[in-house]
This record gives C-alpha cells, structure tokens and sequence, in this order.
C-alpha cells in the first residue's frame, strides 16, 4: 500500500511517459464536493453559510503524445467551479529528453511552489479535501516560460533539480510578472522526502485593471489631504515629506517578491506525516512578510485514511510610519486552523472524503481588531480516469 494513491495517479493521468509512442493519451480528474460554513463573519473564500456546490469541483482532462524518442507534447485544460467554470490551460508543454537524466520542457508549466505543486487540483493525489488555504496561497500555479529537471543519486537519495524562468500576465488584472525565476530541490530515501525551493518575480503594471486600482487607491488613501489616513498619520507627527515617501514605497509596480519552502514527508504505508513551511516576502512594503506552516498526520485502516492538520499563516510588518500604513490597509492578517477528515477508497481510482475545518481568525487594522472562529463542514469524492 505504500504510496498507492501517488503511483495510482501517476498512471492515470499520464504524468509518466507513454510506452506506446504512437498513441494520444486523454486521461484526467474530477473533484466535486459540498460545503458549508457555520459563522458568515470568518472569511473563507468562496465558501458561506448557505451552503454550496461549486468551490470544490474540479474537472481536469490531460493530454499527451509521444511524438518521437526524445519529444513528448503535453496539455491540461483545467474547468473551476469556483471560477464558474470557465477552462483554462494548466500544463501546455513540449518536453525534450535530452538523455535519461535531463529533461527540458517550453511552454506552459506548474510553478513548483510547493510539495503538492504538480498535482495541485488532483484531490485524489492526498488526504485533504482541498490544500490548506494558510500555505497554499498564491492565487495562480502556471507560468509560461522554460525549464530544467535533473534526476541524480547521492548514497541512497534519489533526487531532483529543477529550474525555471518564465512570465505570466492574468487578463485584466493590469499586470505583468516578469523575470520568474525558481529552482526546487527534493530528494526522498525509503519512506522519507524532502524539498526546498526559492522562486523570485518583478511585478509590473500599466495602472489599469485590479492592481491598478488597489495601487491607486493606496496612494489616494496615503497622500490625499483630508483622507482618514492621511490625517491621522499628520496627528501621528509624521511630516509631509515622510508621506509623499510613504506614497512612493505602497506602489506595486516594480517590486520584487521573493517566496521560499521547505517540506519534509514521511508514509510507511501505515503511518504518513507531512510538514511544510513557507515565507514570502517583497521588496516594498506593501507586500509585507507572511509566514506559513502547516504540520499532518494521519493512519491508514485498510481503505480508510484518517488525518489532523494544523496550519497558521501570519504577516509580519515593518516599523514606524509603515507599519501605521500597512494596519490602516488591514495588511496585518494572523489566521489558523485545525481539520480533521477521513479518506474512503471505495473503488479504484476513486476516493471519498469528509472534513471539519476549525478556522480562527485574528486581524487588526486602523479599525480595531476582528477576531472570530467559524466551522467549515464539507464532503466531497475524487477521482481520476
């Protein structure tokens, strides 16, 4: 039983090459699931009281060719209810072996931010019903770009190197991010494994879309005579000069953000662990400092999984006139929460899960503090075909 669910998506959905170079691969996955939150004052997006069908259901269908040797064509349309179900292109890649070691890839490609990076959306790849919102947060998981991954042995370690560089640019968001550059490291012995990565972007905008608008009404709030803020960082002694500074530092445009992770794993085929962390970080501070873990364990019963989780995820702010700035912005977020679920293997290929999710949240701002904990009950069955 020992790293069945893994092994069992890896042939599925054809993350593996093909024997038959002649063939088109069509295989794929599917998530659907139910949910409800028992408080409407902690926010768990896209989830609310009244219940819902949409948040959890996932439908992915991959595609691949082995077109000679040494090329492999691969591509992933990925449909979202949380999205309303619009498609989008996951994986678009030729990928070149370049010997038994090396391979090169060009196209579209997951960002290895994380441990469960390449089967991100696959709910049949793990436990939970969905990765824990505190570490898995970045609001995007593709990059267009080129990449590297080298497979080599040390002692008994198997490892991987991979490196990339790449851009993405979300429609309408008004933004571009350039110079993606990242490398991920993991290695596993036995029933042990390891990761790192530390990937770094520039942000740049043209003013319009979303980031536009939070840019610009950051600099109204900050630098407008007569805002809330503005006044109340004059009461605070600041000077004028100090804000028109402060102005110029809450931009987002040519920031840099940098994000770095560290995992370790643990699965015997009875008993399985996992602990990961992660910072993220810019250069401005608008973009302050969060750090996240998340720490699980679960047992296995013969068909049934069952697991506890703990995650937290918390800002650190700057000093002094900032730190007034980011509050005021309510960028100073601390939330945690505790989920405890069960996985039932029913059949091949298919998986069916229960969650409860205790979520606390603790945020301050110029406003005061919020501090509430809510309930997310969901069910939802995983495949892969």
């Amino acid at each position: 039983m020992k790293n069945i669910a893994k092994n069992l998506l890896l042939a599925s959905i054809g993350i593996a090459s093909s024997s038959q170079a002649n063939d088109l691969n069509i295989n794929g996955f599917l998530s659907v699931g139910a949910s409800m939150l028992d408080n409407d004052k902690v926010e768990i997006s896209g989830y609310d009281t009244n219940g819902g069908f949409k948040q959890d259901t996932i439908l992915g269908l991959q595609l691949s060719k082995q077109v000679n040797d040494s090329t492999t064509v691969t591509g992933q349309l990925v449909s979202r209810g949380s999205e309303d179900y619009n498609t989008e292109s996951a994986w678009a890649y030729i990928n070149f072996a370049a010997n038994d070691d090396l391979d090169l890839r060009m196209g579209r490609l997951r960002v290895p931010f994380y441990y469960y990076s390449d089967f991100l959306e696959v709910g049949f790849a793990y436990d939970w019903i969905r990765p824990p919102a505190e570490v898995y947060s970045v609001p995007f998981s593709s990059v267009d770009g080129v990449d590297a991954t080298y497979r080599f042995s040390i002692g008994n370690w198997d490892n991987s190197a991979q490196a990339y560089y790449g851009r993405y640019t979300p429609e309408g968001a008004g933004v571009d991010l350039r110079n993606f550059t990242g490398l991920a490291l993991s290695g596993q012995t036995g029933d042990f494994s390891l990761r790192a990565s530390y990937h770094r972007l520039e942000i740049i905008s043209d003013g319009t879309g979303s980031f536009g608008a939070v840019n610009q009404g950051a600099a109204a709030l900050i630098g407008t005579t007569g805002s809330a803020l503005n006044t109340g960082l004059l009461a605070a002694g600041y000077s004028n000069q100090d804000i028109a500074g402060a102005v110029d530092d809450f931009t987002l445009t040519g920031q840099e953000i940098g994000f770095y992770g560290i995992a370790a794993g643990y699965d015997n085929g009875d008993y399985s662990a996992i602990a990961e962390y992660t910072q993220s970080f810019g250069d401005a501070p608008f973009i302050p400092i969060v750090n996240t873990y998340l720490v699980k364990a679960a047992k296995r019963f013969s068909d049934i999984t069952a697991h506890l989780t703990f995650t937290s995820s918390e800002t650190e702010l700057d000093s002094g006139i900032n730190e007034t700035i980011q509050k005021s912005l309510m960028l100073e977020d601390k939330q945690s929460s505790i989920i405890l679920g069960a996985r039932y293997d029913y059949d091949s290929s298919s998986a069916l899960k229960f969650e409860i999710q205790q979520l606390t949240e603790d945020m301050r701002s110029g406003a005061g503090e919020i501090d509430e904990t809510g309930m997310l009950y969901s069910v939802a069955i995983d495949l892969v075909f």
